[in-house]
């Protein structure tokens, strides 16, 4: 290692070897379900790392003691109970209720919690504590409030055992060089975690969102948010730290990682419209959609400590036509909307004339009436509605209002016609606000999918040198996830040491491939530079494709789009398409004749011109080349559905501002798309490296699915997708994609029906079905490594059963999960 760096521990490496030799001299019998690592790496460069770990270190004689939580709110409905499920935010503040309560005062330095459902604790609960949950009646009391509301509802809580566990035998497991030993790691790694996860989430200035937190507020202690970037309509990036409990070789670590996400810009709400956009409201009403806002009109409400109590209000929906028609309370005088989304001067609604008056003038108190549903008594809220002193059967002492005229006369606020006002009740029960008194609440994450600027936005913000993110790791993660001794509610609360430093571990770094393409004179080796290489050299000429495709007919379509700029100016059009015409036949592509081109003008990527385009030019031309005037995405996906979905037709998107420098590596590129999806081979590896596939008996199969992403409509389906070598070449990877039989469903349902597609192109091209098939399955968790070994190797080995003869027998299956969402990273010691 360099100088001032630590070694990896070399008992660490021992404790490895022993493992390993346990492996190689194991028995059938005594083989793990998972087949065990065959080997360490020898070849390359060695290297020592740091890593995004820090060494745990627990009591030896630490148990956890779990026990479940459950939280009802009971009502009498019709003589019968029934009860609600408490979830979100209200359940937090429950867990902050729970671990306050008298029943738990000598465990409460004892205790943590996931907030949700779950209590870990180092010392086990006496008897009498657990029959004083069964259950417990407990008064809400909402956050920073001294003392509960008189309607406050009473709350019914369930703490009940689940047992303990002795990290102990956790370590004895991970030091073991027995092959054969089992153990059920995921139990014990959960309540650590929960042990890890409890100081973000018990933190007031932090928000969290699974194990990722971010400090969104200024806090009295010190700790600062990071700076946050905008992404434009209404978003922020903020960065934070990911945490997670993992095992190793002997040990326990931490896994630390920089992490970043998208968050409401704690703005006030018109503007934070006005970054969105007010045009359409169905798409503003989903953003804005259960985002809290704090209210600006009233006076704010303090504790006896002096803190100020939150009061948050949820948005609901924008002011709508039916708000308040199937609530029997105001089906006399339901709330006059004049269309969706409209401002405050179109909005009103009913009120008795003593509830109106100016804000210095006393006003009688509006009178709520018992919910029928339920029996709880609607307690009093600035923002609801009132409702008539007087019976619903009366018309005396009332009028509607507008929510303008309200706020201005009560409150002399003024609003402004043009901005949405937004109701924070329910459609039965509207409540409605301006615009003007929301402002919205720090450290609310988006759920939405960013679109492409912010993406790009994203991509910029996170994009950062590795020892910037190391030394944030480093430097700030320890005290960002609570890991530093001196944190009373981190994780040295149990006991629990933590290593301040990251861990070295041993590096290879591998010579880079031999990408082979020809030239007349016969096979070339391109000189690959960190990870590249230049299609176009200069002392050897040209390197050509191994089997260039041949194209009968191509065509290029220039988009000119109205109030964006040209592509390509119209001069440059021809000398641009000779240009590129010859970059094809001189990388290996036969072309039969020069290229046509046409200019299509349209007023937006909606345009049905595009179309009709593709229509016309689909039985006449091999491949269109679309050129751009712009990278917007929803462009680029109206021209696939046209032209790839709609009519079958090949297209290639280029940006006319690149291939207006008529650079040749630029063209070159091109090409590579152009030779591929004429069924052409680009490059090969050197036969040399790639081992046992090089004898053309090993189909490579990769297998993935891809859920609906955020936003996407409530019946999106999961889409299964296949692709598969088709020979020794490995340079065509024809695909199949089948919907899921259920949404959101990771297990590939119709797995053996896609596997014999592509044993059916296979036997096709080499006149034998493959011998070896080498599978590599994305997408996969640790916790899903059974469902791979019992639901979809089963698929496979079905379709090679109906697929292979007798004489045949049954191919050789390997499956290598491919893991890309984890959030190891290694840094350069030197």
């Amino acid at each position: 290692a360099p100088r001032g760096v630590p070694c990896p521990k070399q008992e660490i490496t021992k404790a490895e070897d022993a493992q390993l030799k346990q492996f190689q001299s194991a028995g059938p019998a005594d083989s793990p379900k998972f087949p065990p690592r065959p080997g360490y790496g020898t070849r390359g460069e060695r290297v020592t790392l740091w890593a995004n770990f820090f060494e745990l270190d627990p009591p030896t004689d630490l148990v956890l003691h779990r026990y479940a939580v459950t939280v009802v709110e009971p009502h009498i409905v019709n003589g019968k109970r029934e009860e609600k499920q408490v979830v979100g935010k209200k359940l937090k503040q429950v867990f902050r209720l729970i671990l306050e309560c008298q029943q738990l005062r000598d465990y409460r330095n004892d205790i943590v919690t996931d907030f949700k459902a779950q209590l870990v604790s180092r010392v086990a609960f006496g008897a009498e504590v657990l029959e004083a949950f069964r259950p417990l009646r407990i008064r809400y009391r909402a956050e920073l409030e001294d003392d509960a509301r008189v309607n406050a509802p009473l709350l019914e809580v369930s703490i009940a055992r689940v047992g303990p566990l002795a990290v102990s035998e956790l370590i004895e497991y991970l030091t073991s060089t027995n092959v054969g030993g089992t153990f059920d790691k995921q139990p014990v790694l959960q309540a650590l975690n929960i042990l890890l996860g409890h100081y973000a989430k018990q933190c007031p200035n932090r928000a969290t969102v699974r194990q990722r937190s971010f400090v969104v507020d200024p806090h009295p202690n010190g700790v600062a948010p990071s700076a946050p970037d905008s992404l434009g309509a209404g978003l922020i990036a903020v960065r934070g730290f990911f945490s997670s409990i993992r095992v190793a070789t002997t040990r326990i670590l931490v896994n630390v990682n920089v992490t970043h996400a998208a968050f409401y810009n704690p703005t006030g709400l018109a503007q934070s419209m006005i970054a969105f956009g007010k045009g359409e409201k169905g798409k503003l009403q989903s953003f804005l959609k259960r985002v809290r806002v704090k209210t600006t009109h009233l006076k704010p409400k303090t504790n006896e400590a002096g803190q100020i109590i939150p009061v948050d209000k949820t948005i609901f929906a924008l002011a709508n036509t039916d708000d308040g028609t199937e609530d029997e309370d105001k089906k006399l005088h339901p709330p006059q909307v004049a269309r969706f989304g409209a401002g405050p001067c179109d909005v009103k609604f009913w009120v008795s004339d003593a509830q109106v008056r100016p804000s210095n003038v006393p006003r009688a108190p509006p009178v709520w009436k018992a919910g029928k549903s339920n029996g709880k008594i609607k307690g009093e809220s600035s923002t609801m509605t009132p409702k008539p002193e007087a019976s619903p059967a009366s018309n005396s002492g009332g009028r509607y209002i507008s929510v303008a005229e309200y706020f201005q006369v009560t409150y002399r606020i003024s609003t402004h016609p043009d901005f949405p006002v937004v109701n924070v009740g329910t459609n039965a029960k509207p409540s409605y606000l301006p615009v003007e008194v929301c402002h919205i609440v720090p450290g609310q994450i988006s759920q939405a999918r960013l679109n492409p600027t912010q993406t790009e936005k994203m991509i910029k913000y996170a994009l950062r040198k590795p020892v910037v993110n190391a030394q944030s790791i480093d430097q700030d993660g320890p005290n960002a996830v609570g890991l530093s001794p001196h944190m009373v509610e981190g994780i040295s609360r149990f006991g629990v040491n933590v290593d301040n430093n990251m861990i070295t571990v041993p590096g290879r770094i591998l010579g880079s491939p031999n990408v082979q393409y020809t030239t007349p004179s016969g096979t070339q080796t391109a000189d690959v530079v960190s990870g590249s290489w230049n299609m176009v050299t200069r002392n050897r000429g040209p390197l050509r494709f191994n089997v260039g495709a041949t194209l009968r007919s191509w065509h290029a379509v220039i988009l000119y789009i109205d109030n964006l700029k040209e592509p390509i100016p119209i001069s440059r059009i021809q000398p641009l398409m000779a240009a590129f015409d010859q970059a094809l036949r001189t990388i290996g592509i036969k072309v039969t004749r020069p290229a046509s081109w046409e200019i299509v003008q349209l007023s937006g990527p909606q345009d049905s011109a595009l179309a009709v385009a593709m229509q016309k030019l689909q039985p006449q031309h091999d491949i269109i080349m679309i050129i751009l005037p712009t990278s917007e995405k929803s462009l680029y996906d109206r021209i696939k559905n046209c032209a790839d979905r709609g009519v079958g037709l090949h297209t290639v998107c280029v940006l006319g501002a690149q291939l207006g420098k008529n650079d040749p590596q630029y063209m070159a590129n091109v090409a590579h798309k152009f030779n591929l999806k004429r069924r052409g081979v680009n490059q090969k590896l050197d036969n040399a490296k790639l081992g046992f596939i090089s004898k053309g008996a090993t189909m490579i199969v990769g297998i993935d699915v891809t859920h609906p992403s955020p936003g996407s409509a409530g019946t999106a389906p999961s889409v299964a997708g296949m692709v598969a070598s088709v020979d020794a070449q490995l340079g065509q990877w024809p695909a199949d994609l089948r919907i899921q039989s259920k949404a959101r469903q990771e297990s590939v349902s119709k797995l053996d029906a896609m596997l014999k597609t592509r044993l059916d192109l296979w036997l096709k091209k080499n006149k034998r079905l493959p011998r070896n098939i080498l599978v590599y399955r994305d997408g996969v968790s640790d916790t899903q490594y059974d469902m791979v070994l019992q639901e979809e190797l089963p698929l496979l080995r079905k379709a090679c059963s109906e697929s292979y003869g007798k004489n045949d027998g049954p191919p050789n299956i390997t499956i290598v999960v491919v893991g890309k969402r984890h959030h190891a990273r290694f840094f350069a010691t030197k």
